[in-house]
């Protein structure tokens, strides 16, 4: 995923009105505009962005060059992964609109999104001069230093934002994390809080596949395929952790017989219920998902989990749980972002996704009675522009 913070856009309420000297449109296509405009916003706060997008498009169309049009046809598009038409929109809204400052906070987001760091500073210490109280600003400020490295400038940020009385449970967050960074990783990672998962992914269920697409994203059929070269027992049951909108559902079809999914996200769990890939698929924490399916008495042939614990830190639990639902001769696949920098077992990155060592998986799957049949390292996504790779395991519970 991106490690953009996911702050919700700003909408205004209504457009605000500016002397246009050429093509000044009629008193019917302004009224038309704003009827769009509002229409637009409605969408985009319920979370209709492509309705947003559509309504925002035709009212740009009436009214060329209105700034407010501008930046929440941007702020759309960025949402929905189009990050550099968002950047050429927000980038003239800024011009015609010098001292809008969600303006430029929108517009350092979106060139943090694409990795163009400096450009991203520049606007965003635009926004604090302007607004020097802007809590986004702020955030996406604290975000980019913590990108480039720029641990005790990103942990000034927060503070002042804490300061100020705009931090919340995830900017606490984000503190410990450039804490843990600052301490050269020997510092114990922070636990992501509560809602945290579940939120940054309900914001991404609608357009997740596209975005997904975006990042070069394969590691659902790289599982399956690994899987199914490694592992002999034919999959009758098969559990997949964090599903997400289905996409390993998708390449299991015609290799399992009943397939279940489980996630933390109620919007994800309802696009995999869409997909029709599932016997079932219902909404819970990984760890709260196993201990249900072992009170109920279900064990898996397969449990096949794609870039889920990059957002769970200590595996412990993971595959305590995960052998007490495996049958014998089971195989629990995964990926994960392989941390080979230190002695560490697992930290927690920059990007707030946690990287995992060789060594940690080996010394957890001979803790519980698993055999590593595989570990292939190779492309997970890109983000920013930057190849992310990782590791692909694939484990058998000893028969």
């Amino acid at each position: 995923m991106s490690t953009q913070t996911g702050l919700k856009p700003i909408l205004r309420a209504a457009p605000q009105p500016i002397d246009l000297t050429v093509n000044k449109p009629s008193p019917d296509a302004l009224q038309q505009a704003r009827t769009l405009f509002e229409q637009g916003v409605r969408e985009a706060e319920s979370g209709q962005l492509s309705r947003a997008e559509s309504c925002f498009s035709q009212a740009l169309e009436l009214v060329p060059e209105r700034p407010s049009v501008l930046m929440n046809l941007g702020v759309v598009r960025a949402a929905l992964g189009r990050t550099t038409e968002a950047i050429d929109l927000l980038r003239r809204a800024a011009e015609l609109e010098p001292e809008a400052a969600e303006t430029w906070a929108h517009l350092g987001a979106s060139y943090a999104e694409t990795g163009q760091y400096p450009l991203a500073l520049a606007a965003l210490d635009r926004t604090l001069a302007l607004h020097p109280q802007d809590s986004i600003a702020l955030q996406h400020k604290a975000s980019v230093l913590r990108e480039l490295g720029r641990w005790d400038e990103s942990a000034q940020c927060l503070q002042r934002l804490h300061q100020q009385g705009g931090g919340d449970e995830f900017t606490r967050y984000m503190l410990a994390a450039v804490q843990h960074a600052q301490s050269d990783w020997t510092q114990e990672p922070p636990a992501p809080p509560a809602g945290y998962v579940a939120q940054l992914f309900d914001r991404y269920a609608d357009d997740f596949s596209s975005h997904l697409s975006q990042l070069d994203y394969r590691a659902p059929d790289i599982l399956v395929k690994a899987a199914k070269g490694s592992l002999s027992q034919s999959w009758e049951q098969v559990l997949d952790l964090g599903c997400g909108t289905g996409l390993v559902g998708q390449c299991l079809q015609g290799l399992a017989l009943h397939i279940d999914g489980v996630d933390l996200s109620a919007s994800m769990v309802s696009k995999a219920q869409e997909s029709g890939h599932y016997r079932r698929v219902w909404q819970a924490d990984i760890h709260d998902a196993m201990e249900q399916a072992h009170q109920a008495g279900h064990r898996y042939d397969l449990i096949v989990s794609a870039d889920v614990f990059i957002y769970v830190g200590a595996l412990e639990r993971m595959f305590e749980l995960a052998t007490r639902v495996l049958r014998a001769g089971g195989g629990l696949t995964f990926s994960l972002e392989e941390w080979a920098a230190g002695p560490q077992a697992y930290v927690l990155r920059p990007s707030l996704r946690y990287a995992h060592s060789l060594a940690y998986i080996q010394r957890l799957a001979s803790d519980h009675g698993l055999r590593v049949l595989r570990t292939d390292r190779g492309l997970l996504r890109h983000d920013h522009g930057q190849a992310i790779t990782g590791l692909f395991c694939v484990l058998q519970k000893n028969g």
